[in-house]
């Protein structure tokens, strides 16, 4: 989640620095998501096939390669290489947790464990923000990813020595499956009924999240209050560490209503109310600004109920590529907002230095439009209740 977020801290100097113009910066923040996306269900069949422990420790050794090539970058491209390589380390993690938690815990506590995953998470969105920028002033942001190569070594060695796949220690029930069988089961996930209105509603949420917090709130920031990096760390720090409780809570949602389909579409709405204002006005206080990006970021922990409700909407021999599967869609949906998003600010900020707060008013319109249309089609989708 670092590595996702911190484009959105460093965008601003990244693209004075490198004179980057904002659609190939849409792209730098978009590609970790493309790649993601790409690397998607290759990664599901591997934690289906091999488990989480083995999946997930080797891949995690790329990311010390994506780390060197983002810190010796002097252009868009190798920015755009390191990222990717990046998102190839941590494709398998969060797929892998939630997978991994289905066999560990009961059926009705899964979306409060993977909301603690997911809080967990936020504790690196929380470090891409204040701790980073601090980071950047000590070392620069070179320095900075040196610094990160360490920490994809240190994942490789947490996972291998200190996970289990199941709580017995033996291998999987998948682990056996002929290839065959293995590209079988993801015709089953492409045929499932299920697919098609979950694919739209993770097309939208996350990406949603990811285009404010790992791309434009720091240009945002930047450009129509003239916060520098220090000052809008805090803002961004503020707006990350909201949803790390609300995680929780947004977690236990599920079980008090007996609905993940209606907490998800509750938290929709109140996604769309925050952005609203802003995509109508463009000069708010800051404060008020704040107020707004952080109720929007305090319903990050949707993605952990939406991702319980994928879980249980397949059987369980197909739950890393069913996970996988719609898992592209959240990456693939970040791609394109990152990169239209990228496109608009470009064509309404002209030839000026900064963009000016129309063009941040069309990515929150274009976010809440986006937004409207997932709820409608997933209003299609079954109902994934904990309690039978």
């Amino acid at each position: 989640m670092l590595f996702r977020a911190a484009n959105g801290l460093m965008a601003p100097e990244l693209m004075a620095e490198l004179a980057i113009a904002p659609a190939r910066m849409g792209f730098i923040g978009g590609v970790y998501f493309l790649a993601f996306g790409l690397a998607m269900i290759p990664a599901g069949l591997a934690l289906d096939r091999f488990g989480p422990r083995l999946t997930i420790s080797v891949m995690s050794l790329v990311g010390i390669a994506g780390c060197a090539i983002f810190a010796l970058s002097y252009g868009w491209i190798g920015l755009s290489v390191g990222r990717a390589l990046l998102a190839l380390a941590c494709v398998g993690t969060l797929m892998g947790a939630v997978a991994t938690m289905a066999r560990w815990v009961p059926a009705e506590r899964v979306a409060f464990y993977v909301a603690a995953v997911s809080a967990a998470g936020g504790v690196g969105n929380v470090l891409a923000t204040t701790p980073l920028a601090w980071l950047i002033g000590w070392v620069g942001w070179r320095g900075a990813y040196w610094v990160l190569a360490g920490t994809c070594l240190a994942i490789a060695l947490v996972m291998w020595f200190g996970m289990r796949d199941r709580p017995d220690g033996k291998p999987l029930d998948s682990a056996g499956e002929s290839l065959s069988s293995v590209m079988a089961g993801l015709r089953d996930v492409m045929r499932h009924k299920s697919l098609w209105p979950l694919v739209a509603i993770q097309f939208v949420v996350y990406p949603a999240q990811a285009t404010i917090a790992s791309l434009w709130g720091g240009p945002y920031l930047n450009d129509v209050y003239g916060l520098g990096l220090a000052d809008r760390s805090w803002v961004l720090l503020a707006m990350t560490a909201i949803a790390v409780p609300f995680s929780f809570l947004i977690g236990s949602l599920d079980q008090r209503f007996n609905s993940r389909k209606r907490v998800v579409i509750a938290l929709v709405v109140v996604m769309i109310v925050a952005l609203l204002p802003l995509a109508l006005h463009g000069d708010w206080p800051l404060w008020f600004a704040t107020l707004a990006l952080c109720l929007f970021s305090a319903t990050g922990g949707t993605i952990a109920v939406l991702h319980t409700h994928v879980r249980f909407s397949f059987p369980e021999r197909l739950a890393g590529r069913g996970l996988a599967t719609l898992n592209t869609a959240v990456m693939v949906g970040a791609y394109f907002m990152n990169q239209a998003t990228g496109f608009l600010v470009e064509l309404l900020r002209g030839d000026a230095q900064v963009a000016p707060p129309l063009a941040y008013q069309a990515v929150f319109g274009w976010l809440i439009v986006s937004l409207l249309a997932g709820i409608w089609f997933y209003r299609l989708v079954p109902d994934a209740r904990p309690r039978a």
